[in-house]
């Protein structure tokens, strides 16, 4: 089979990180060469998938004050805050050269960045198909699909994470939700700069590179970009930042915050408002295997929810609403009283 080119790009503006692997992909055909681009963005920025509603997930208000551009890309999966402490792999192959099966694709793409930081120390492993784990924690998102005739499976390893800018730009039902949310990134997410001293950016681009190299089982050939090649992301960065396209799967009247939220393959945070005994209950959840972890609840009229938010612990998420109620016609049910969180 035809070598793969390896596009070693390092540190570019945030739009080519995104629109070169769509350029790409958008141009291949059978006879194209497959690609490996490696690179990180120079400045933060936020990428939305390619399913999700804009202002659902992210405050545009917020955004735009926090100087966060957001770029839309043709790839599902969720929504994240990028920025030069990440190092991207992209892997843009004609379909007919990659498995058939997801799982099969997703474990040919991923082996390299898996043994990449098995050859830092680190215990990591793939956990439910593209997730890459270090000790449970998630350290490294992914996501694929096919553009064209392109299958294409982007990710990347996580030297660090601003947990805060990611918490701060998210359009949430309310404040109880941002901060189960952040804090639940926290807990689920690890970061190289946390395990152990990482190795130079350089250093840690060469290791990836040689995994790739060692797994793939084709030869990888340096290359550069063509000026087409840069022309058409060009292209592809002013449709996947237009306005049309970020408006994409709205309805064009002004969006609901989002009521679910992944974390990891471990966690989500969850949102859901219920009459209960004459309360309209407002509820954030966290939710681990499909049981709450931790609860916060707010109603009208208000009341001192705290014995119950600790009571409905290990509830299964589907029955926080009945588990509530047997809770409220227990004798001795504590009185009505403030709004606590």
């Amino acid at each position: 089979m035809k070598p793969i080119r390896l596009l070693n790009l390092g540190a570019i503006p945030a739009w080519q990180t995104q629109a070169i692997y769509h350029a790409l992909a958008e141009r291949m055909d059978a006879g194209s060469q497959d690609t490996i681009l490696i690179c990180r963005p120079s400045e933060p920025y936020l990428c939305l998938g390619y399913h999700q509603v804009f202002e659902s997930i992210f405050d545009p208000r917020e955004c735009q004050a926090r100087g966060l551009p957001v770029i839309r890309r043709r790839l599902g999966g969720g929504a994240t805050y990028l920025d030069q402490n990440q190092i991207f792999y992209q892997c843009v192959f004609h379909h007919s050269r990659m498995p058939v099966l997801l799982k099969d694709i997703y474990a040919f793409a991923l082996a390299a960045p898996v043994l990449t930081l098995r050859r830092l120390g680190l215990a990591a492993q793939l956990r439910d198909t593209n997730e890459i784990e270090v000790n449970g924690k998630r350290i490294a998102g992914t996501g694929g699909g096919r553009i064209g005739e392109a299958t294409v499976i982007v990710g990347n390893l996580l030297l660090d994470f601003d947990f805060a800018a990611m918490a701060t730009v998210w359009h949430t039902p309310s404040p109880a939700f941002r901060a189960l949310a952040e804090k639940a990134l926290r807990d689920h997410i690890v970061r190289l700069n946390e395990l152990l001293e990482p190795p130079p950016i350089g250093r840690l681009t060469d290791l990836l590179i040689d995994s790739f190299s060692n797994l793939i089982g084709r030869p990888l050939l340096p290359g550069v970009l063509s000026p087409e090649e840069l022309a058409a992301a060009r292209f592809e960065a002013t449709e996947l930042t237009s306005s049309e396209c970020l408006a994409l799967h709205g309805n064009g009247s002004e969006s609901e915050a989002m009521r679910n939220l992944k974390i990891s393959a471990r966690a989500a945070i969850r949102y859901d408002v219920a009459k209960v005994s004459g309360y309209e209950v407002h509820g954030s959840f966290w939710v681990a295997e499909d049981r709450i972890r931790e609860a916060m609840l707010d109603s009208v009229p208000g009341r001192d929810w705290r014995s119950s938010q600790e009571r409905l612990i290990g509830t299964p998420m589907e029955k926080w609403i009945s588990r509530l109620e047997s809770l409220l016609e227990e004798p001795g049910s504590f009185e009505e009283g403030g709004n606590w969180q």
